[in-house]
């Protein structure tokens, strides 16, 4: 029987379907092969022969004064890292939490950035003061959870992300920050881990001994930032560095400024350290460095064999600025200690502050407006604060009230008080409304002062002046007579001369700076807008005297009393000096000076308002303590209200405000002073004298703060001998020569107990070596006005006498040594006199 022959036709998608299906099981079986059989040694495989590439950190440019102090430099620091080289993945959560626990062993602090703590009972919460964190741990490039996500929620999507379940809390939290760090530090093989910065030398050698337990654990030399001998000499100023924040890589990314490691490897990552205010941030471009790269090769057991740069590394460049370190200093330890002893006893009649807490001080170049001070007070340490610790937290959370961490000097906005009237008086001379001997009010009263009268606006003086010049008008600070003349003049006026002279308006430093406000009808109404008052002639009144709204910054008020100086030309205020390398060698650009106004102030009209403001410091309101100044001064005092009531009536006391400039013939410098809520006296001047005194050579400063005269004799604030040079030397001989009974080897005093033995020290790594450096890196070679000599207060310091035939003291010529003389008694009458009311109260 023959069977049937079957006839199989296979069809063209038939076959198809067969081949992609062979296809896909041979891959199946080859992926398996390689994955799950043979995975260890295509691994190994994998990394025989390779070459990575590793990115290199540059380092960050320098901050100096105008003298090349260093006021942010580099130093060397030890580092724990771990490198994604030789990391062992497996094992990765287990060394995490056994290199933490030996840091805390050795009293090293870690990098822990996660924003979630353990509470007294055990739980989960966010921490104070991490909102920015918090925001970028639920965003959508890391855990993606809703704004209303817990401490717990975000813990254990954590611990799912990175397979750590199931532990104690206390681990989990350690383990799950170092993490969440390393995920916002983008770790890779191009960039290690920084476990902690700045161990010391012996945790070193601790690690360096257990380099075998720890595939990927390693110690490095790095350089880190630090603020000069003194951070606390101008915080505000310098600034400080941190972790990138959500604001700057908002700013980076509108700048497609990201790191990209294809198209972009010198932009910026999570991990970067950045400046976040003052220099450190207004710098940022010419201090940051340029990151390179290394090519890493490894042989066949995936050991380094060798490394090459790719791409070398560019250092950041140097920046000095125009501050002098030595001024800077004069003026901080001035505005401590006058503001410290302006404090009321409490005793009938003493009429100094009972709040005055803080102030300012401002210093400006007047030939380029370049800042030589900028001190603001409460202060801090910048070395302190960046070390962090309860310091930094005190500070941030404002324990005490004080707010150390705001820029008061730039800022601080202020009521200016009577330090406004020369901007009045040269507008009225400029404007043709006056002229330098025309009387505009009868300065009289039935009081002890004179009183300004406006419709139903009554204005108290400070004294009775009469008929008065502008001459005696500003050396007595005639409130009646500034008050008429401002209504002359017209606020629109008052509002030009404001804008010529910089007030209300931004000087144009580098740094962040407050706008003040000069008041207008506008503005009036808008800051005024719910209670319903509107402008009045009143307020013009007001305004002439520094009062009704107008609030400027100290570095404004500096500004102003330079272009004052200057005839009414008004340049750009500045911090930079000049840009260098980083080697601080060589010049990459100077600052040019830039006009921004040229009010075209007539020289008559410059001649009248300086010699009257001369007579305030040798017969007016200031002469207390500038009447015998052997540098002429040019000045003028304010005292002004910030508040409706009396402070006896739940009200707040006036401000203490003083400008200046001198030599008043060739102006050199000019200085603001602005203590708040000082109430009355000679704090205010006290501090820009011994700003003079330090600029002119008068008085020096050691860096403790002790004083001394030209000669170099140690004194005291009124320029008493305490020592002199001679002890001074002798002093300093003795404690330089060795005890001439030293006593005789193995001996030891009975009464003291023996020195302990020191610890051993361990050694360093070896492949290290034991004498990596640790030194600085530098990378190359008026209610009532003020008082003036109240007792407690600290007096103004003695005047010394020139150099013969100068107009002021250059240093010492050979064979002379000039005394200073001693400052008069304190005169009574005038603004700061005690003796007059205030300098005007809310119009009608």
């Amino acid at each position: 029987m023959n069977l049937p022959h079957l006839h199989w036709k296979l069809g063209r998608s038939t076959a198809c379907v067969l081949v992609v299906v062979v296809f896909f099981a041979a891959y199946t079986l080859q992926l398996f092969n390689w994955q799950i059989i043979n995975g260890e040694a295509y691994e190994q495989e994998a990394l025989s022969h390779r070459t990575d590439v590793v990115e290199i950190e540059a380092a960050r440019g320098e901050i100096l004064d105008r003298e090349g102090n260093v006021l942010a430099g580099n130093h060397i620091v030890y580092e724990v890292i771990y490198n994604a080289l030789y990391l062992e993945d497996s094992k990765r959560n287990e060394t995490i939490l056994q290199v933490v626990d030996l840091l805390e062993e050795l009293g090293e602090s870690w990098r822990d950035r996660l924003p979630i703590e353990l509470d007294e009972e055990g739980n989960y919460r966010f921490m104070e003061n991490k909102e920015d964190e918090i925001e970028t741990l639920k965003s959508r490039d890391m855990l993606n959870l809703a704004d209303y996500a817990t401490a717990d929620d975000c813990m254990r999507e954590l611990a799912r992300r990175y397979r750590y379940e199931g532990h104690s809390k206390e681990d989990t939290r350690t383990v799950l920050s170092v993490r969440y760090s390393m995920t916002r530090d983008q770790f890779s093989i191009n960039d290690p881990y920084v476990f902690a910065s700045g161990v010391s030398p012996e945790t070193v050698g601790v690690f360096g001994e257990q380099s075998n337990r720890w595939k990927g654990i390693e110690t490095r030399v790095n350089v880190d930032r630090y603020y000069g001998e003194e951070g606390s000499l101008a915080p505000h100023v310098v600034g400080v560095t941190g972790s990138m924040p959500t604001w700057f890589k908002e700013e980076q990314e509108e700048q497609n400024n990201l790191y990209n490691p294809e198209e972009n490897i010198g932009g910026y990552k999570d991990s970067d350290v950045v400046g976040l205010n003052g220099a450190e941030y207004a710098f940022e471009a010419e201090l940051r460095g340029q990151r390179g790269q290394q090519s890493v090769f490894s042989n066949e057991a995936g050991e380094v064999t060798t490394t090459a740069t790719a791409i070398a590394p560019q250092e950041g460049r140097t920046v000095r600025l125009t501050l002098d370190a030595d001024l800077q200093r004069v003026a901080n330890w001035s505005l401590e200690k006058n503001i410290r002893a302006n404090v009321n006893t409490g005793l009938k009649g003493d009429k100094k502050a009972h709040d005055c807490k803080a102030g300012a001080a401002v210093a400006i170049d007047i030939s380029d407006f370049a800042v030589l001070a900028a001190s603001s007070y409460p202060s801090y340490d910048l070395n302190l604060y960046m070390a962090g610790g309860q310091y930094q937290e005190d500070l941030l959370l404002d324990k005490d009230g004080l707010k150390a961490l705001n820029d008061r000097a730039l800022n601080g906005i202020y009521t200016p008080g009577s330090v406004f009237k020369p901007l009045v008086a040269t507008a009225g001379l400029q404007e043709g409304i006056i002229g330098a001997g025309s009387p505009v009010y009868d300065c009289d009263g039935p009081g002890l002062t004179g009183v300004f009268k406006y419709a139903d606006l009554e204005l108290a003086c400070t004294d009775k002046h009469g008929w008065a010049s502008v001459y005696s008008a500003i050396a007595g600070s005639c409130n009646c007579y500034f008050c008429e003349l401002g209504l002359r003049l017209g606020i629109d006026r008052l509002d030009a001369y404001a804008e010529y002279f910089g007030l209300g308006w931004k000087t144009g430093v580098e740094l962040s700076e407050a706008t003040g406000v000069m008041t207008s009808p506008s503005e009036y109404r808008e800051r005024h807008s719910e209670s319903g008052v509107d402008w009045t002639e009143g307020n013009t009144a007001q305004a002439a005297i520094g009062q009704s709204d107008n609030q400027f910054t100290p570095i404004q008020l500096a500004t102003y009393c330079a272009t004052l100086a200057n005839g009414g030309r008004r340049y750009r205020t500045h911090f930079l000096s000049e840009v260098l390398d980083y080697t601080g060698k060589e010049t990459i650009r100077r600052y040019e000076p830039e006009l921004l106004y040229d009010a075209e102030i007539r020289e008559d009209v410059q001649g009248v308002v300086r010699n009257a403001m001369i007579q305030t410091a040798t017969s007016g309101t200031a002469s207390s303590v500038f009447s015998d100044y052997p540098v002429t001064v040019a000045c003028k005092t304010g005292t002004a209200e910030t508040s409706g009531l009396r402070w006896e009536d739940g009200g707040t006391e006036e401000h203490i405000s003083f400008i200046c400039y001198a030599p008043a013939e060739n102006p050199q410098i000019a200085i603001a002073v602005m203590l708040e809520h000082g109430s009355s006296g000679p704090f205010a001047m006290n501090v820009a004298k011994d700003m003079l005194d330090q600029y002119f050579g008068f008085y020096s400063w050691d860096k403790e703060g002790n004083r001394y005269n030209q000669s170099g004799d140690l004194v005291d604030d009124q320029g008493k001998v305490l020592k002199t040079k001679e002890d001074l030397d002798k002093e300093a001989a003795a404690s330089a020569e060795p005890s001439a009974d030293p006593e005789p080897a193995g001996e030891e005093d009975p009464e003291e107990e023996p020195s302990p033995t020191p610890e051993p020290t361990p050694t360093p790594a070896p492949e290290r070596g034991s004498d990596i450096p640790d030194h600085i890196f530098t990378g190359g070679s008026p209610s009532s006005a003020p008082e003036e000599g109240e007792e407690g207060a600290p007096q103004p310091s003695a005047s010394p006498t020139p150099a013969p035939d100068s107009p002021f003291y250059y240093g010492k010529k050979p064979g002379e040594d000039p005394e200073p003389t001693p400052s008069p008694e304190p005169a009574s009458g005038g603004e700061e006199s005690g003796e007059s009311g205030g300098e005007g109260e809310e119009p009608a």
